[in-house]
């Protein structure tokens, strides 16, 4: 074994939250920095934010919750927000609105620059945890 690489994790991570996560499985989370050496789940605060895991079970403010890379060697369950099509692509819904925080949402029509993350697999009603493919992050300027 390479000493070097002697922590690495591979599936379920476990993390700390940064805020209370509870029943809040199948969003999309940020890192940050916590108050300790490691880093801490948050929910995005800007559509632009970079969101590299899936909260799996979350928790309480300050509990350790359980986390998925959020990564194109698998397909994964998103929560949704508003409707969509099989093969849209996917973007992070408003984080202006505290209840859509880290959920995903077809790529508006509305001018403006997006991040696209994954694209879905399967048709999908508000609030359903839609499959999707992540794809690597690209800007998309509507317009």
């Amino acid at each position: 074994m390479n000493v070097s690489q002697s922590d690495i994790k591979v599936g379920l991570i476990p993390l700390n939250c940064g805020e209370d996560l509870t029943g809040l499985e199948g969003r999309l989370v940020k890192l940050a920095a916590g108050p300790g050496p490691k880093a801490e789940a948050l929910l995005p605060t800007a559509n632009t934010d970079i969101t590299p895991f899936l909260c799996v079970s979350g928790d309480e403010e300050d509990q350790e919750g359980s986390f998925q890379p959020f990564t194109g060697e698998q397909n994964h369950r998103v929560r949704a927000n508003g409707l969509g099509s099989a093969g849209d692509r996917l973007v992070l819904a408003d984080t202006a609105t505290p209840a859509d925080k880290g959920k995903v949402r077809a790529l508006p029509a509305a001018p403006g620059t997006y991040e696209v993350i994954a694209i879905a697999e399967e048709d999908f009603v508000d609030e359903q945890l839609v499959k999707c493919r992540p794809i690597a992050a690209r800007s998309v300027t509507v317009g």
